[in-house]
């Protein structure tokens, strides 16, 4: 199988839906396909004409089961820490993709895959998800950056419990504890989450969506004053830009406005 046939890359208008296509291991994240998601990101990133992207598994099975184990059985230290690396890289880029990313989670969602629908912006998950951090269980810990990114989502002692106990959290629950933002009925995730990027696309600006996600994933973990000094060097920026002039003129001639990102 190429790089080109692991991950789908669907464009709907002004759409990204970028599928992980492994689903005869359940989307298992091998090297390769954590190297080619990274790269279908970072070319996303130069598109002005695609405004959000939707990351999703192929198969009803699973959105992913986490880190490819039986690749990783093959591999020594170095080679474990390299497969390791790319995963983290794919999702350092999802995280600072400057559009929003939405995850449309369906079945499992473990390990390497939990890492990637949590460094996306929403998460969108059906009733037949199940998410769980194996990696203890293995000798390890979830270290794609689950290990910094988690505790911030549902508190350190929530995030300790289920990263200890390995404990798998039904859909419902996992609404409950934050960890995902919308539940749908099975087979709807896609087609929810497609809804909620047109209402993205229709309601924000691609400049204004850029630097509020910049705005959220750094300035809530700065101190008030350092997040004021963040705050004013991304918006006014805005103030002078074609898009602000358009909105503006858009709302008094009760329009919808046409967008240039510029």
């Amino acid at each position: 199988m190429s790089n080109t046939d692991i991950l789908l890359v669907e464009e709907r208008g002004q759409i990204a839906i970028l599928t992980l296509n492994r689903p005869q291991v359940q989307n298992a994240i091998s090297k390769a396909l954590a190297e080619t998601l990274e790269a279908a990101i970072r070319a996303i990133a130069k598109r002005r004409d695609l405004r959000v992207v939707i990351i999703t598994g192929a198969g009803d099975r699973a959105f992913s089961a986490g880190t490819d184990l039986k690749e990783r059985r093959e591999l020594d230290a170095d080679g474990k820490w390299e497969q390791a690396g790319a995963l983290r890289k794919a999702n350092d880029a999802i995280w600072s993709l400057p559009k929003p990313v939405i995850a449309a989670i369906q079945g499992w969602c473990l390990g390497g895959g939990y890492e990637i629908a949590l460094n996306c912006d929403i998460r969108i998950a059906s009733k037949t998800a199940v998410f769980s951090w194996p990696e203890m269980q293995l000798g390890a810990y979830p270290g794609g950056t689950a290990g910094v990114m988690f505790p911030r989502l549902v508190g350190r002692a929530r995030a300790k419990e289920l990263f200890f106990t390995a404990r798998k959290v039904k859909a419902e629950e996992a609404l409950e504890l934050g960890i995902i933002e919308r539940l749908t009925e099975p087979g709807e995730h896609l087609t929810t989450a497609l809804a909620m990027a047109q209402e993205i696309i229709s309601n924000s600006s691609p400049l204004g969506a850029a630097a509020v996600k910049q705005m959220v994933n750094l300035g809530s973990e700065m101190s008030v004053a350092e997040a004021h000094v963040l705050n004013d060097l991304l918006r006014r920026p805005l103030e002078g830009t074609k898009d602000y002039e358009e909105g503006i003129r858009a709302f008094f001639e009760k329009r919808q406005p046409v967008w240039q990102g510029e």
